[in-house]
C-alpha cells in the first residue's frame, strides 16, 4: 500500500504595492489632518489673545465712565468698588496715570487688575496680589500673560520702535522680564495685522524684540519657529 502524504504549502504574501500606497495615503492624510489641527488651534490663541486685548481696552474705557476714574489709580477704591478687599483696597494718586513702566509689575499697574475685576469688568485674575499669570495678572491665550503701564515719551521694554506717550498693555513671557518674549513672529504678526498696520515698529502695536523677531526693521521674521517676540498695545487708559 502506497501512502502519500500532501504537505501544505502556506501562500506567505507580503503587502502588494497598491496596499503599500493606501497605507500611505491614510497615514499622509492623519498627518496633514493633526498639522491642519495644530494650525486652526494657533490660529484660535492668536484671534483669542486678539480679543482679550481688545477687551481690556474695553473694560478700562467702561470703568471710567463708571467711576471717573482709572483703574489702580482710583481714590477710595473699598467704598466705591464692591467686594473691594486685599489688593483691591489699594488706594491710587488719582492723577489719571498708572504708576509703573510698561512691562513691569509695581503698585498702580498691578492694583489696576484686582480694580477691573472687583467691577466685573474682567475676569481671569483674582484679589491675590501675586504676580502670576492666572492670578494677579490675566495670562494670555497664545502665550504669556498681560501687563499694563504708562510712559511719557513712548519707550516701550525691548521696543523695536517708539511709541506715543500713553497707557500700553504688554504681552511678555516673564512677570519680572519687561518686554520677554512670549510670542513666535508669526503669532505677532498676524496679531499686528487684526489690530494696526502690520509693521513691528510704528502704530498702536509695536514689538519686543529678544533676538529673531524682526528681518529687518519694521518686518516681523514669521519664517522663524521661535518665541523670541513680546508685543506692545496701546490702550486708551
Amino acid at each position: 500500500m502506497n501512502i502519500q502524504i500532501h504537505e501544505s504549502v502556506k501562500d506567505d504574501k507580503g503587502f502588494t504595492l497598491v496596499e503599500l500606497a493606501i497605507v500611505m495615503v491614510i497615514i499622509g492624510l492623519l498627518i496633514g489632518g493633526i498639522l491642519k489641527g495644530q494650525e486652526m488651534i494657533a490660529n484660535a490663541q492668536v484671534s483669542a489673545t486678539v480679543a482679550q486685548a481688545k477687551g481690556i481696552d474695553a473694560a478700562t474705557s467702561t470703568f471710567r465712565d463708571m467711576y471717573d476714574a482709572l483703574p489702580g489709580d482710583i481714590n477710595n477704591p473699598t467704598v466705591r468698588l464692591p467686594n473691594c478687599t486685599d489688593t483691591c483696597a489699594n488706594n491710587g494718586d488719582g492723577n489719571a496715570r498708572l504708576a509703573g513702566n510698561p512691562g513691569t509689575v509695581a503698585t498702580e499697574n498691578l492694583w489696576f487688575w484686582a480694580h477691573l475685576n472687583a467691577a466685573d469688568l474682567l475676569s481671569g485674575v483674582d484679589n491675590s496680589g501675586n504676580t502670576v499669570w492666572g492670578q494677579g495678572l490675566p495670562s494670555a491665550k497664545a502665550g504669556g500673560g498681560f501687563t499694563v503701564g504708562y510712559t511719557n515719551d513712548g519707550t516701550l521694554p525691548n521696543g523695536s520702535g517708539t511709541g506715543r506717550g500713553g497707557h500700553w498693555l504688554t504681552i511678555q513671557g516673564i512677570t519680572g522680564t519687561p518686554g520677554s518674549a512670549a510670542l513666535t513672529a508669526s503669532e505677532a504678526a498676524r496679531m499686528d495685522r487684526k489690530m494696526d498696520d502690520g509693521a513691528s515698529d510704528t502704530g498702536s502695536v509695536i514689538a519686543s524684540d529678544t533676538g529673531s523677531c524682526e528681518s529687518s526693521a519694521g518686518v516681523y521674521n514669521e519664517a522663524a519657529d521661535v518665541q523670541d517676540c513680546g508685543l506692545n498695545i496701546r490702550i486708551q487708559g
